[in-house]
């Protein structure tokens, strides 16, 4: 259990004892008030221990309910079996009850002297055993309705919560494994650009082999749900400063705002594909136009917009043909950590593609492992 889980499990727990508590103590005041009502005689009221005995067993009818009977009959595999047996131990639950409850009355209550004039014959004895008997017939019919609605809730609220925390889980294992897969993409990309400068420039070639270094160390490290933007902003600076060893006759135009955001946090590697893509098209085009990259914060969102030319007629420039990877990639773990709060487009003018990420912007940093 969780830290998170903790306060709401004592929350569950004081629900269900007072949800027990409030349960019991209609038990004892309610039979007691209607037999007030029904015995207008009675100026006050009197607990005599047959009281006690019939409260035990409205009870005892809750309890084997909630305990027992439900988790063994509703909600298994075949329901109308279930709901009989159900049924069927609940009759004989009732009918021990009734036995019990005549018992009590018979043996354990004050019986009164009839009033003077008053004759007590055997039909209105057996009509008042059995009015009696109705209302406590009825007393443990609604004892057993409410065992059963405070245990379904549970039952219910326990099946929500673990369904929750499996689509929890598995959307963390998509993350995970999406994030994986961009980790050896990512990867494969800077050994390229290491391996064009081997033979151009070995000094250019060592400080690419560090910087690499250095942005793979926050690839594995940085093994969190969220980053500061100020780290993402730097990670986009330091590979931007690799791509630019190899990419020396191309410019590329950085341009990050982050206001007093540095703090704010966002998933990690969430706008690296969108880089990658700009450096992967726009150096192959022809015209040298530069490759454009922008990253700014406002009070609200975070937007992350690329600009670059690129061959008409040649590959789409997204990424997702060539890879399987790349923008893909990007689409899917939007979906699954913001939903429709997110959005990506792109959009082609001529021989110029722009890509654009816009995400909602929180102020309170939280990682969690």
């Amino acid at each position: 259990m969780t830290a998170h889980d903790k306060p709401r499990s004592v929350r569950r727990q004081i629900v269900t004892s007072l949800s027990h508590l409030l349960f019991i103590v209609i038990i004892f005041v309610l039979p007691e008030l209607v037999m007030a009502i029904a015995m207008p005689h009675r100026h006050h009221f009197a607990f005599y221990p047959g009281f006690y005995f019939k409260t035990l067993i409205f009870i005892t009818a809750f309890y084997l309910n909630y305990f027992l009977i439900i988790d063994r009959t509703i909600g298994r595999s075949d329901r109308g079996r279930s709901i009989i047996n159900f049924v069927l131990l609940n009759l004989l639950v009732i009918a021990a009850g009734l036995t019990m409850s005549y018992l009590v009355s018979r043996f354990m209550y004050p019986s009164r002297p009839p009033r003077a004039g008053v004759v007590v014959t055997v039909w209105s004895q057996m009509l008042k055993t059995a009015s009696l008997l109705l209302r406590d017939a009825v007393m443990l019919i609604l004892t057993i309705g409410l065992s059963v609605a405070l245990r379904l809730s549970v039952k219910w609220k326990d099946i929500d919560r673990q369904k929750q925390e499996l689509l929890a889980n598995q959307r963390a294992t998509e993350l995970d494994s999406l994030k994986n897969q961009l980790n050896p993409h990512f990867l494969f990309n800077s050994l390229n650009t290491i391996y064009a400068l081997v033979d151009i420039s070995p000094d250019d070639a060592r400080k690419a082999l560090h910087r690499l270094s250095g942005l793979l160390r926050y690839m594995l490290y940085e093994d969190v749900r969220t980053v500061r933007l100020r780290q993402e902003a730097d990670f986009i600076d330091n590979y931007v400063a690799l791509m630019r060893l190899r990419l020396s006759n191309r410019e590329v135009v950085v341009d990050v705002e982050l206001g007093d955001n540095d703090d704010a946090p966002v998933p990690p590697l969430l706008f690296i594909p969108l880089i990658e893509n700009a450096f992967k098209y726009g150096t192959q085009s022809q015209d040298y136009e530069p490759v454009y990259i922008s990253l700014k914060a406002g009070a609200d969102t975070v937007v992350c917009r690329t600009r670059n030319s690129f061959t008409i007629g040649g590959n789409a420039p997204d990424g997702e043909r060539s890879s399987g990877i790349g923008l893909a990639n990007l689409r899917r773990r939007l979906h699954l950590i913001y939903g429709s709060a997110a959005s990506f487009s792109t959009s082609t003018e001529g021989n110029t593609f722009t890509a654009e990420l816009v995400l909602p912007l929180s102020k309170r940093y939280n990682s969690e492992r």
